[in-house]
């Protein structure tokens, strides 16, 4: 899982990165944003002391909340279709 674990998230940070330039933020800022806004996320999520539920509800707006079925989807499939051909 950690392997390969930052392969599902790339692209997502340079797409964010690249949206984040074409409405004005420069590069520096675009990748500073994203850096210490997944960092504060990260010890949000498991550090808090909240569950996974209480951190997701904090912020009421989800842009992309009507594909998260979709993307679930996709990594259910992916990586348990992967971890079944490659475990012992």
């Amino acid at each position: 899982m950690s392997a390969m674990l930052p392969t599902y998230f790339w692209f997502q940070w340079k797409e964010l990165a690249e949206i984040g330039q074409k409405i004005g933020l420069s590069e520096k800022e675009s990748n500073d944003s994203i850096n210490d806004t997944l960092i504060a996320s990260l010890n949000l999520m498991y550090k808090s002391g909240l569950t996974a539920g209480e951190v997701m509800d904090l912020i009421p707006v989800k842009p992309i909340g009507e594909n998260e079925s979709q993307i679930t989807e996709i990594y259910e499939t992916k990586l348990i279709g992967l971890f079944e051909k490659i475990k012992p």
